[in-house]
């Protein structure tokens, strides 16, 4: 008895690439202070590859493939700080292409483990330069050879902002009925609030724009730019925003760990500084319906000191010191380590388990290209070089050490420029040859100051 062609043949379902978009809308009543103004949040998190960026991250392959500059032997390169690198990397496993990312050396490991996990080559850059590092980076690599790769440039793309213009933009008309009245988005790419706010402007011209931006160039909200003191995307419109708002990472920080407790929503700090705008708006008003953009969740940043136990969890936590516990013989090796290296700073990382007892002090090269005797960096290289022995010796990278020559062992206005929030920094001072002091920071979350850490 023949068979027909649905009997022999399995039905061809949905594709990968079929499951990116229609991310739900949902409302957070519990953050409403007014009767009449409702708050919704379109959770990114929901796309497959875990964020807004698969979004963008498609277009822009696409597009590629369209034109004929993402054919075979061609390696997709382009620089990320993690989430358009995970949708490059999960969309080139599903479509044959290899991929090449610029990514800072600071982003999270659970960013950095999903990348390798996909397969994609990663060059990794210099972390106090964030995002605009991984560009420069990713230009000149470009230039080199730019017949080997297609360098689609996320922040120039005009496919970015066209996915949400022909996507985000639409899904949040149909989910609101056209109800919209306030749309809120923080500014990385601009793609997200480019693309969608043009859409909803031409579809409803009374709808209210808001971008969202860190209030300080040095800001803890990943994925997030400071505009004035950025490398300003090319696709980036600031004539679009009707309102500019500026978020405190630790307001947002705040915000994301109530929504884990009072909603169940897991998510990440740009959500939260989104969430942050999207109150301050609706409490200028009396009636509206406020969608904000959620980028992403929160397991990308489960590593982040974020996430540890707050005040209002444990309130003995607020006057208890940070605490820092080195092995004596690690404190040891720094000492010699300083005495060796004088009249010249020092530097090294600080490795250990996930208890926060350092158990290796692991000497790095002090990469600054002149005046070591004044100040000391860690270069890209070197920052590989500190997490393979971490990986390699089963630690984690807990910090960095460095020795102040004939100084007090106290933070300069350098390193608090280039330090980086959540980890420890073990300074010594080393006074003609001889190391004498030795005391630990750690960065405020705001980035405004050290905090001293109660070292044993």
């Amino acid at each position: 008895m023949a068979h027909s062609t649905l009997e022999s043949r399995p039905a061809r379902g949905p594709s990968l690439v079929d499951q990116i978009g229609n991310t739900p809308l949902v409302r957070l009543r519990r953050f409403e202070s007014r009767p009449d103004v409702a708050i919704y949040a379109k959770l990114e998190m929901r796309n497959p590859g875990g964020s807004v960026k698969d979004r963008a991250a498609l277009a822009m392959m696409l597009e590629g493939e369209r034109t004929g500059q993402l054919g075979p032997g061609r390696i997709l390169l382009d620089a990320t700080s993690g989430n358009t690198g995970i949708a490059y990397a999960m969309l080139g496993a599903a479509r044959g292409h290899r991929i090449r990312l610029c990514v800072p050396a600071n982003v999270t490991p659970e960013r950095k483990r999903l990348l390798r996990i996909f397969g994609a080559d990663l060059v990794f850059t210099d972390p106090m330069e964030g995002s605009d590092g991984a560009i420069r980076q990713v230009r000149a690599i470009f230039e080199r050879d730019p017949h080997r790769y297609y360098y689609p440039d996320q922040y120039s793309n005009a496919a970015n902002w066209q996915a949400h213009f022909n996507g985000t933009g639409v899904e949040i008309l149909e989910q609101t009925q056209g109800q919209v009245t306030h749309f809120v988005a923080g500014l990385g790419t601009s793609g997200t609030f480019v693309g969608t706010g043009r859409r909803l402007k031409q579809d409803k011209p009374s709808v209210r724009l808001i971008s969202v931006q860190p209030d300080t160039p040095l800001h803890g909200l990943e994925g997030l730019k400071h505009m004035e003191s950025a490398i300003v995307p090319a696709i980036y419109d600031p004539a679009l925003a009707d309102e500019d708002v500026r978020i405190d990472t630790e307001d947002a920080h705040n915000l994301i760990r109530r929504l884990a407790h009072e909603e169940g929503l897991f998510v990440g700090p740009s959500s939260g500084a989104a969430l942050a705008a999207a109150i301050r708006v609706s409490a200028s008003v009396t009636s509206g319906v406020v969608v904000a953009i959620f980028p992403d969740g929160g397991d990308r940043y489960l590593s982040d000191a974020l996430w540890d136990v707050t005040t209002e969890e444990d309130p003995s936590v607020k006057d208890a010191p940070m605490h820092l516990k080195i092995e004596p013989e690690q404190m040891t090796a720094i000492r010699r380590h300083g005495s060796r290296i004088y009249p010249d700073e020092c530097c090294g990382a600080l490795l250990g388990p996930k208890t926060g007892e350092v158990t290796d002090a692991y000497p790095l090269d002090n990469t600054f290209p002149d005046g070591k005797r004044r100040r000391f960096l860690v270069g890209p290289d070197e920052y590989r070089r500190a997490e393979a022995r971490a990986t390699e010796t089963g630690l984690q990278l807990l910090g960095f050490y460095h020795s102040h020559p004939d100084h007090p062992a106290e933070p300069s206005q350098f390193d608090l420029d280039h330090a980086w929030p959540n980890m420890s920094y073990v300074i010594v001072s080393v006074r003609q040859g001889q190391p004498k002091e030795a005391r630990s920071w750690r960065l405020k979350a705001d980035r405004s100051a050290f905090e001293e850490e109660f070292v044993t």
